[in-house]
């Protein structure tokens, strides 16, 4: 089988350095037309389901992409963002100097950035709903859409790479990282972070 793991596009949010956490926010213009590129990229892949997180920047690209290629759309929790709690509306720049956000850059597995649940937490349910995506085989071609620091704990999982280095990982809005979970041998990671949207005007 083969999982095409996708960022949600961008919002006004990640314009803005912000941490969203759980809020709901939505697509702005540009991440819309970043969905509609990756839709048209992936549009004769056969792609028969799309699984997605229940946050609306999720959602939204979800269902962008469900509607273009014709497949069922299903929800999934476990690919939802952390709740990151106490920095949520606060920007990047406005949090350097708090020790747990400093830390959650070097070394996240040790960052109490969550009363709820720690980085492994988020690679163990993130690599749940993998696991029900594989399962329930709605296709030979599946997608999920999520979010950047979910996808990244599940690539480090199939690179064999050490939970603390995701952040070597840039996963960006729109992105498109394919898993190949039907490798002989193991799993494999065939391309990483491919952003149609970047070449569409080019």
């Amino acid at each position: 089988m083969l999982i095409y793991m996708i960022r949600h596009g961008r919002t006004d949010w990640n314009d803005d350095r912000r941490i969203m956490g759980r809020e709901q926010v939505p697509l702005n213009d540009a991440g819309r037309e970043m969905v509609e590129a990756v839709a048209g990229q992936l549009a004769g892949e056969g792609i028969a389901a799309v699984y997605t997180g229940t946050l609306a920047r999720a959602k939204e690209t979800a269902g962008i992409l469900a509607s273009a290629w014709g497949a069922e759309l299903i929800e999934e929790p476990r690919l939802d963002e952390s709740a990151y709690e106490r920095w949520v509306g606060r920007s990047y720049s406005d949090l350097k100097g708090d020790p747990d956000f400093d830390l959650y850059g070097t070394r996240p597995t040790e960052s109490n950035f969550s009363s709820g649940e720690g980085m492994s937490g988020i690679q163990e349910r993130a690599l749940a709903a993998v696991a029900r995506i594989a399962g329930e085989a709605r296709g030979a071609k599946t997608a999920l859409v999520s979010h950047a620091d979910v996808i990244k704990p599940v690539i480090t999982h199939y690179l064999g790479m050490d939970l603390d280095s995701m952040h070597r990982l840039a996963v960006a809005n729109a992105s498109v990282t394919l898993l190949d979970l039907a490798c002989p041998g193991a799993p494999r990671i065939r391309y990483f972070n491919l952003m149609p949207w970047k070449w569409k005007k080019g």
